[in-house]
This record gives structure tokens, C-alpha cells and sequence, in this order.
């Protein structure tokens, strides 16, 4: 019971390390000088340390706390006759009044809005001369400096509020600031002194603390008695956060670089080993090879043959020896994995680098009637030395006692595993698949068979394949197992079979170069348990599709899976495909004609994906003709069933579009693109996204994406080599967003397939030479561009303006909420309130913004009114400078929650003169809602922002005097201020945003992708 609360962020536990220890422990120790053999109220106790801690000098301490959880915890692990814990609220304690000398508050009073009711409340339950000691964030520094919101945050305090709200309650105040530091302190041993804070960069110094953290209060209605509440709380430096965040980093980055080599080898000793196959050969085996060997030994050695010719016999009897290496190469092996698996550091190492990476696997079990197998399957899973694995089994109403098997490892791992029962038989295998997977919450779906097992590498050697963001798909070396589990041959030569000489050896390719080889003549993931998948939404038309094949459903599923990304495989990661009796295909269905039409139907389905060539098909109807032979094919014509001429004459139908982008950073040249590629997936387009830089990733930005959608980084491309990628990866059509694609395909040669640029203002940002532009189009079959400024590069240059081509933007509508309401964060619900949404880039209006904004609050006090600024950057920062004294400008940092944030807003604000803007996503998303704005007239802003000649919002010149436009700024937010001609600009923002619907611009791009492959392939443009 002691150790039973869980850390959520809201209330400190003394097991959580840190800054946040020395800044709890610190106010604890200090506060107990002023308890000494007094009665204590400890407000909003939580786990209870700090009313033990006080307990220690005061006559008694009653901890109390909204939480039950927190009492009960308190109550059994805190058991002295001074302290007692009740469950209660702040703003209703449940004490006497005038019942207690000192009451401690420590950071209570941020997570309440009733700051007043909560201080009558303190008032009421202290004694005449009691003593208030209260903590809590100081605003500015806490989360405007920081630009961080801390969402159990309800309402924060600048300083002077702070003191103001003690002030107004009590007649005296002792003011102190906290905040953590590592430097040399020098103090006073046998006076009392101030404390001074010099700055070690700039030697200025300053009598209390420079920009404190928090804010800790002494307040009584009489004078309180020298008691002082400064100190140092000490720590060794070695022992501080920020050294052991340092030692954490290098720790672990030389433990990714180990891991990694360590990786590699074991790949490299799997293989060895595996080609060993002395330590299991048979004995007249083992005799022929050694009869050759020696005979190869004695050619080597006759003088007849040329010097040349005896070394290569040499050579070939080395290589062939059985006794040469064949007993050392086996132990070598042995004790190389036992050194790896028992080596402590190696194991913390890998355990470690997967707890950070935090890619997590969903295992599906799906299950009927194969109890007698469940044991093996489920713990091979849990035995897996990748820890991330939750599970999932799902059980198809089994007959046999497969419930009691599952039952019993739920009860044992019921932190990892999760049981679902059908209420009736599903029917078939595909949805209890699809079932499992829409249950997943992992970011890989792992399906296994109940009858399968695998090594406990196997996630491990698999997994690492995904740091690859264009690798949607991984398999392993599925092996044979009998009913028992044992090992038998018959799948690596299959493999073989299918694309010779590759097996061996870690392979990643684009899934298309892989079905234009051997996936394409034979299901290489012969089971599906040895393959993880990027976890993405799959269509219930597929899913459908599968269930229809009887046998063929799972190629045709990775087929979907991998799409425009990558299929990886790794021979060292070990499944076994078991074959048993009740196993669902055998060569019973290889006799019946319907078998050979569903490989008619499959390859018809990959055609229509990729360009299949002529000898992969070839190769592909042999291996049928083949297995139709050993099965004796009955009642039907082979060449009927899979019809050679009609399955060559299947034209390729899906399209595979490439969208360059700059990075998944913010802006809305980076984050329209995604939002395109995104409705293009909706309509059955396959997208990839070429992506040039990823040094400023943002995590937000990346998750827009849909997962089901590979990225191919610029470095892999470059070292793929451009036109070999885009040739493997079957690659229809370039759609660029960014100057920089253009650069890394077009100079030089060019790509060969056709291409697109959506010009968003790169090319002027960038100011790209006129020589260098003149030298892409003639490669680019398409210009679109949103604004009209976007022309201006090509001035001069003699461009055929049927190249160009006008459109609009379009961004998709959520309906997610903003976390937090107008009243927690502190606005009124009568305020006007301006909202800007940007970049923290110059230029965006971040400062002119705030100034704007302070003018109209001078000039309009008796209008309450509030400004939400969302974004990140230097602008941002400086922004947050200027609006230091007002507590109605709120910085929110980053938001994805752009919609919601709108919907309680009044007013979008666009205050941009970026030199790069043409077609702000900030200004569509504001209309969608119906949000007018007052913005700048740059771009395409006044014509985006206008309806049948009727305008929804106030437009300003885009003066480059900053006085002149900070004046016109100011007028129009006042102007904007009247209700009434707020209310029909909004009639205005609702019906133009209408007209920007992402899913209608992405088929008018797939209409003009479609004409210009048409156009490419016209005889008359050869």
C-alpha cells in the first residue's frame, strides 16, 4: 500500500528525483523553523513526506487533500501520534476555525481559479496570530519564458499578483524566490545578510533572486519573528540533474553505437554459423565432402597444372574441408552468444536503447482450438528481448481448452496481456486479423499464429528495420517446425527459389523492386508471424478483398502494407511455421482448379500495383505449373487457369505519386503538403513523401502524417541513387513543395518520370538564381502556384504559360478541442479575443502584434479582451519580452489543436509582411470555422479572405514603415471591436470557408497527375 500511487505530473512523490526534489524538500526544511511546538495545517498534502517532514518540530500537522487515494496512502505509511490526514478541499477545508497556528500551502494555489475563496478559507482556520507560508509558480518565468504549459495548471500568478493576493488578505508579507542553481555560494556565518545574486556571464549583481522559479510567501496580520526562510538545501554537483542528464546522454549515445556493432556482428555470426553445416551433416555426407576435399588437396599438389591453376584447386579444397573449421566455427559461435546473453552491461544496454526508441509491438494471437500449442506460442512472446510487447489474444469460440490456457496467462502477466472472446465463430482467419489490428495500440502490429513460435531475438533483430521511416514492412528466415517444435528443412531452399543468392545477407528495397523479383513468384513471408507492420488504418475494402482469397489473402495484404515504402529482411530474426494435422492449407487445395485462379487473381492484383516485368510472371506461372504437377491438377487446363498472354496484358492502374517536402517542421509549405498526401491516400492513391531535411523535426508535425504512409529521407535517396530509386521504387510522379527538391532531383540529368512543383514561396524566399529555374522547367511539366507573387522568379524567362497553373489551398477540418476553456485560462467569456497562429520567424508579426495590442488595451480599458498567440521562434521570444506586464496575452507554444483554438476565439490575427508569403493555412483554418480575421494584405490574403465581393475580415497595407503599420494594426483590432460588424464578417468567414475542401484539391491534383502521365506517354511527346 506504501508504494502504490502513481506519478502523473499533478503531485510530487519523494521517490522522483531532481530539481523538483531540492525544490520540494527545500521549502519543507526551511518551513520547519516556523512550526516549532505550534499546531500545523499542511494544505493539499498528496503522498504526505511534507507533513511528516513538518511533524518533526511542530506540536501537531493535519495533512489534508482532495484525494481519498492520497488519504488512505498517507494514513497507513505516515504512523505517528502528531500528524492525521483528512480528505478535503481548499476552498471548503474541513478544520475548526481558529484551530491551527501555521498553514502550508506548496503549489496548491495554481491548480484552483477561487484564489480568494481559498485564502478566506486559510484565514478562517488560522488562529490570531497565525502564519500563512504559501508557494507557487512564478507565471513569467514558469511558462512564459519557457513557452511550456503545464496542463494541471489552472490559473498562474505573475509576481506582483502574488503579491498583490497576499496583500489584499494580510497585513504583512515577507516576499521570497526559488529557483534552482549550481555556482559557488559565499554566506555569512555568524550575521544575518542579504542574499545577492551575481550573474557569472555578465558580473552584474543584484540584491534577491534574478527571475526565480516560484514564489514563496510569509504572510500573518502580525509581525512575524526573525525566522528567515533563506538558505541553500545542498546536493554534491555530481549528483545533480543536470550532471547525471549529461552522463545519461553520453551514456547513451556510446551504448547506441555499441548496440549497433553489436547488432551487426551477431547478424554476421548467425550467418557463419548457419553455413556450418558440418555440426549437423550426416556421416556419408561428411565422407563424400571430405573424400573431395582431399582429392582437391592432391591436384594442388601435381606440377603438371599451372601455378595458377593448383592454388585455385588449393583454394576449393580449404573452402571445402570439413575438418578444417567446422568444430572451431561451431564453439566460436556457442560462446560468442553466451558472452553476448549473459554480458549485464550488453543486456541493460539493449534494454535501455529500446526503452528510448519507444516504438511499441501489439502481438495478436488469434486462436481456435490450439490449446495444446498456446504455451509455446505465448511465452516465446513473452520471453522476446525486446521489452515494448503488449499482447493480445483473441479466441474464435474454441472448442477445447484453449479459454483455461488463455485465462491463466492473463491472470499471470495481466499488465501485458489482454484476452477477447468471440461470442460466435468469426468464419475466418482475415477478421480475426483485422479484429486484432483494430485493437492494436502499438506502432507495429505483430500477427501470431497460435500454432507458431519464434526466438526470443526475433522482435529485437526485426525491429531495428523501422528506424528507417520508409520501411513498412520487415520479415525474418521463417523456418519449418513439426507438431513437436522441432526444426525441419524445406523453407530456405523455397526461398531460394524464388530470387537466388540474397538470403543471407540483410536485404531492404522498396517493396515494388521486391514484387518485381522474387515476392513476386513466390509469397516469401511464408508465415505471417515472422513479419511485423507499421501499425496504420487498413480499409475494410481490403481487409474484404483478403477474406475472399482462400489461400493467397495474406501476399495480397503485404502487398497493401508496403505500398510506395520498404520491405526489409533479416536472416537472423527466427520463426518457426509449424505443420501439424489441423493446418488450414496443405495439398489438398493444390489438386482443385479454384487454387491456380486464385494465383490468376493475385497476380492480377500486383500488376495493377507495380510493373511486373515478363520474366518475373514467367517464373511465377512455372512455380504454379510446378505445384499443379505434384498435386495432379484435376479437372481443369493449367494454361486456362493462369492465362500467360491475358495476365501480361494487365496494365499497371495505381499510380505511385512522390511529394517532396522540406521537413515536418512548421509552416504552410511544410504542412499542406502532408495534408494532401493524406486526402491522396483517402482516394487509393499509393504517396510516398521525399523529405530533404529532418534536423528540425517536430514530433506534432511528423504524427499528422498518416503512419500508412512511407518517408524516404533525402540522404537514403542520395545513397540509393536517385534514378535507381526512382526506378525501384516504381515511382509514377514527382509532386515537389520546396526549391530543394527541385535542386537535389533536377541538377544534373533529372529525374525521368514527370514532374510537378506547388510553388509556395520557396523560390523567392530562397532568391534561386533565374539560371537555375530557367534549367528546371525545362525538366518540370507543371507549375501550380497559390499566389501570384509565386510568378515572380520566372519574370523574363521565356516559360510557356500553359505550365502554369492557378490554385487554391485546402487544409482538412478536425473537431478536436482546444485542453483548455476560455475560464482556466483566465478569460473572461464576454472578452474579445485575438488569436495568432505562426511561425516564430521575423517577419510573421509577433511583436506588432503585442504592441498593437498593448496601444488598444490602453486606449479600450472598459472592453475585456484577451490575445492567444500560438507558435515557436526567436520572434516568439522577443514577442514574449513586450508582453511581460500583461496577463491577458497568452503564449501557448506549439498547438495542434489549431481548430479548437479558433472556435473560442473571436478574431484570427495575420499581422504577416514575411517575404515568403503567399497562401496562409493559419487564415483557410480560421475560415473554416467561421473566424474572421485582421490580417495583411500580402499574398493572396485579400482574395482568399473575400466572398462574392464581400470581405471576412479587415485588410491592412503591407507598410515596411513599423510605426505606420503597428498605428493601422491597432485601428482595425478596434474597428473589429464592434460586435456588429464582428457578427457579419463571421456570416462571411463561414460561407467562404466552405469552399476550402482538401479532399476536392486533391482530386484536382490526381485529375492533373493523370493528364500529365497521359501527355508523357502519347506517342507525340516521344
Amino acid at each position: 500500500m506504501t508504494d502504490d500511487l502513481d506519478f502523473t505530473g499533478e503531485r510530487y512523490l519523494p521517490t522522483i528525483g531532481g530539481n523538483i526534489y531540492l525544490e520540494h524538500m527545500h521549502r519543507y526544511h526551511l518551513a520547519k523553523n516556523f512550526v516549532r511546538g505550534k499546531d500545523v495545517l499542511d494544505i493539499a498534502s498528496g503522498e504526505g513526506f511534507g507533513t511528516a517532514l513538518l511533524a518533526e518540530t511542530a506540536r501537531s500537522v493535519i495533512g489534508v487533500d482532495i484525494s481519498d487515494e492520497a488519504v488512505r496512502h498517507a494514513q497507513v505509511k505516515y504512523k505517528t501520534g502528531s500528524i492525521s490526514f483528512k480528505t478535503g478541499s481548499c476552498e471548503d477545508i474541513p478544520l475548526p476555525s481558529a484551530s491551527v497556528d501555521v498553514v502550508v500551502s506548496f503549489e496548491t494555489l495554481e491548480h484552483i481559479e477561487a484564489h480568494d475563496r481559498f485564502m478566506q478559507e486559510i484565514k478562517r482556520v488560522l488562529r490570531a496570530d497565525g502564519i500563512l507560508i504559501i508557494s507557487t509558480p512564478e507565471k513569467h518565468a514558469y511558462t512564459v519564458a519557457t513557452g511550456l504549459v503545464n496542463p494541471f495548471h489552472v490559473k498562474e500568478l505573475f509576481k506582483n499578483e502574488f503579491n498583490e493576493l497576499l496583500g489584499q488578505h494580510f497585513a504583512h508579507v515577507s516576499m521570497h524566490g526559488q529557483k534552482i542553481g549550481f555556482g559557488s555560494i559565499i554566506a555569512s556565518e555568524n550575521q544575518s545578510a542579504r542574499f545577492f545574486e551575481t550573474d557569472s556571464g555578465s558580473g552584474a549583481t543584484a540584491a534577491g533572486i534574478d527571475a526565480p522559479m516560484y514564489m514563496i510567501g510569509v504572510a500573518s496580520d502580525r509581525p512575524v519573528e526573525n525566522v528567515s526562510m533563506s538558505g541553500v538545501f545542498s546536493q554534491d554537483i555530481q549528483s545533480s540533474e543536470p550532471v547525471l542528464k549529461r552522463v545519461e546522454f553520453e551514456e547513451a549515445q556510446w551504448s547506441d553505437a555499441l548496440m549497433k556493432d553489436i547488432d551487426h556482428i551477431s547478424g554476421q555470426v548467425d550467418a557463419l554459423q548457419r553455413s556450418n553445416w558440418m555440426s549437423s551433416a550426416s556421416l556419408a555426407k561428411l565422407l563424400k565432402r571430405l573424400i573431395y576435399a582431399r582429392l582437391l588437396y592432391t591436384l594442388s599438389k601435381i606440377k603438371a597444372f599451372s601455378t595458377r591453376r593448383r592454388k585455385r584447386f588449393l583454394k576449393s579444397a580449404e573452402k571445402r574441408d570439413p575438418m578444417l573449421l567446422s568444430r572451431k566455427v561451431d564453439q566460436f559461435c556457442l560462446d560468442y552468444y553466451q558472452k553476448i546473453t549473459t554480458n549485464k552491461i550488453i543486456a541493460a544496454s539493449r534494454s535501455n536503447l529500446s526503452a528510448r526508441s519507444g516504438v511499441r509491438v501489439t502481438a495478436i494471437v488469434p486462436n481456435f482450438n490450439h490449446a495444446r500449442y498456446l504455451p509455446q506460442r505465448l511465452d516465446s512472446i513473452l520471453a522476446q528481448t525486446y521489452p515494448l510487447i503488449d499482447i493480445l489474444v483473441l479466441d474464435d469460440c474454441s472448442t477445447d481448452d484453449s479459454r483455461s490456457v488463455i485465462d491463466s496467462y492473463v491472470k499471470r502477466f495481466p499488465e501485458r496481456i489482454r484476452a477477447i472472446y468471440n461470442t460466435e465463430n468469426s468464419g475466418n482467419v482475415f477478421r480475426q486479423w483485422q479484429k486484432g489490428h483494430s485493437q492494436a495500440k502499438g506502432d507495429l502490429v505483430w500477427i501470431c499464429e497460435s500454432d507458431d513460435f519464434c526466438e526470443p531475438t526475433f522482435v529485437e533483430r526485426t525491429i531495428s528495420a523501422f528506424r528507417d521511416p520508409s520501411v513498412m514492412l520487415a520479415f525474418g528466415r521463417i523456418q519449418f517446425a513439426n507438431s513437436d517444435g522441432n526444426y525441419f528443412a524445406g523453407l530456405d531452399h523455397y526461398r531460394e527459389d524464388s530470387e537466388p543468392g540474397i538470403w543471407d545477407v540483410r536485404t531492404v528495397r522498396p517493396a515494388a523492386e521486391w514484387f518485381r523479383g522474387g515476392f513476386g513468384v513466390k509469397n516469401v513471408i511464408a508465415n505471417v508471424g515472422g513479419s511485423l507492420w507499421r501499425r496504420f488504418d487498413i480499409s475494410d475494402q481490403v481487409w474484404e478483398e483478403a477474406r475472399s482469397f482462400k489461400i493467397m489473402g495474406d501476399w495480397y495484404l503485404y502487398s497493401v502494407i508496403a505500398g510506395g515504402g520498404q520491405i526489409a529482411y533479416e536472416p537472423s530474426a527466427i520463426s518457426y511455421f509449424r505443420i501439424h494435422e489441423s493446418n488450414t492449407s496443405g495439398s489438398s487445395a493444390q489438386s482443385k482448379p479454384e487454387y491456380y485462379k486464385e494465383y490468376a487473381r493475385l497476380m492480377a492484383a500486383l500488376k495493377g500495383r507495380w510493373d511486373i516485368p515478363d520474366d518475373t510472371l514467367q517464373r511465377f506461372i512455372e512455380v504454379c505449373r510446378s505445384v499443379s504437377k505434384g498435386a495432379g491438377l484435376q479437372g481443369a487446363n493449367f494454361d486456362e487457369l493462369l492465362n500467360a498472354p491475358a495476365l501480361r496484358a494487365i496494365p499497371r492502374d495505381n499510380i505511385h505519386v512522390l511529394i517532396g517536402i522540406l521537413g515536418f517542421s512548421f509552416g504552410g509549405g511544410e504542412i499542406f503538403p502532408i495534408h494532401l498526401a493524406n486526402a491522396l491516400r483517402r482516394k487509393g492513391v499509393m504517396v510516398s513523401i521525399l523529405q530533404m531535411h529532418d534536423v528540425d523535426d517536430h514530433r506534432d508535425v511528423k504524427r499528422m502524417l498518416n503512419p500508412g504512409i512511407p518517408v524516404y529521407t533525402a540522404n537514403a535517396v542520395r545513397d540509393m541513387g536517385v534514378d535507381n530509386f526512382i526506378k525501384n521504387a516504381g515511382i509514377s510522379i514527382v509532386h515537389s513543395h520546396v526549391a530543394n527538391v527541385e535542386g537535389f532531383l533536377l541538377d544534373g540529368v533529372g529525374v525521368s518520370v514527370p514532374f510537378i512543383s506547388t510553388l509556395h514561396g520557396s523560390y523567392e524566399a530562397m532568391d534561386v538564381a533565374t539560371t537555375r529555374i530557367s534549367r528546371w522547367s525545362k525538366k518540370i511539366d507543371r507549375f501550380a502556384y497559390t499566389a501570384d507573387r509565386n510568378l515572380t522568379p520566372f519574370n523574363n524567362l521565356q516559360i510557356p504559360q500553359d505550365k502554369f497553373l492557378k490554385v487554391k489551398n485546402a487544409m482538412p477540418v478536425d473537431d478536436v478541442s482546444f485542453p483548455k476553456n476560455r475560464a482556466q485560462l483566465g478569460v473572461a467569456d464576454d472578452a474579445v479575443v485575438f488569436a495568432l497562429v505562426a511561425r516564430g520567424a521575423e517577419g510573421k508579426g509577433w511583436a506588432e502584434a503585442v504592441k498593437a495590442y498593448l496601444i488598444l488595451r490602453e486606449r479600450r480599458p472598459e472592453v475585456p479582451m484577451a490575445l492567444l498567440m500560438v507558435g515557436e521562434g526567436p520572434a516568439t521570444d522577443a514577442a514574449k519580452q513586450l508582453a511581460a506586464s500583461d496577463s491577458t496575452i497568452h503564449f501557448l507554444g506549439y498547438v495542434t489543436e489549431i481548430y479548437g483554438l479558433y472556435r473560442m476565439s473571436d478574431v484570427a490575427l495575420i499581422p504577416t509582411r514575411f517575404p515568403g508569403e503567399s497562401y496562409p493555412l493559419c487564415l483557410i483554418q480560421a475560415l473554416q470555422v467561421g473566424v474572421p480575421c485582421v490580417a495583411t494584405d500580402i499574398g493572396e490574403i485579400r482574395g482568399m479572405s473575400q466572398i462574392d465581393d464581400r470581405q471576412a475580415g479587415i485588410i491592412i497595407a503591407n507598410d515596411s514603415d513599423n510605426v505606420r503599420f503597428v498605428a493601422e494594426l491597432t485601428a482595425a483590432m478596434e474597428k473589429i471591436l464592434d460586435k456588429t460588424l464582428r457578427e457579419g464578417l463571421k456570416e462571411n468567414a463561414e460561407a467562404l470557408g466552405k469552399t476550402y475542401d482538401i479532399d476536392v484539391l486533391a482530386g484536382e491534383y490526381l485529375d492533373e497527375y493523370c493528364t500529365i502521365l497521359t501527355r508523357r506517354s502519347s506517342p507525340q511527346s516521344n
